[in-house]
């Protein structure tokens, strides 16, 4: 399917929805590594807005089927695969944690059933801080123009 070329004002909008996730996922971070919340639906909640923030920027940087209204990086580039080819490879951590976050929190699946309480925990931090390392060479290649004023400061 052969995404199509999205104006500068949709860009500038769709930067908002990326700063949300982007914001959320770096404080949802915090909050988790704070101990906040004990065990119970408080840490549960934490944990899934986290993984389901994760989810969304892992597949803005590194979709392999978008959809026609998905908004992915190489949106940004006026050469779609250019952001494929500057882009670090997505490391087999993220990779990993991108499968959890399909079987483990935004599915209801039998691979559920696997899960011990060894594989459970989120390193949150360390998550968050290669998804800010990725946005931060995004940021920096991408034409900033395309950027919403909620960008200034964050990165």
């Amino acid at each position: 399917m052969t995404k199509p070329n999205r104006t500068d004002a949709e860009l500038k909008g769709a930067s908002d929805h990326l700063h949300y996730e982007f914001w959320m996922l770096m404080s949802v971070a915090q909050a988790l590594a704070s101990g906040i919340a004990a065990n119970g639906w408080l840490l549960n909640a934490l944990l899934e807005s986290f993984v389901i923030h994760f989810r969304a920027l892992i597949d803005f940087f590194y979709i392999e089927k978008p959809q026609k209204d998905d908004v992915i990086a190489a949106d940004f580039f006026v050469e779609k695969d250019s952001w494929e080819k500057i882009r670090p490879p997505m490391s087999d951590d993220l990779s990993r944690l991108r499968a959890r976050a399909h079987k483990e929190i935004a599915h209801l699946t039998y691979a559920r059933l696997h899960v011990t309480p060894e594989t459970k925990g989120w390193k949150f931090v360390e998550i968050a801080n290669d998804i800010k390392s990725v946005m931060n060479l995004f940021f920096q290649k991408a034409p900033n123009n395309l950027f919403s004023d909620r960008w200034k400061g964050i990165l």
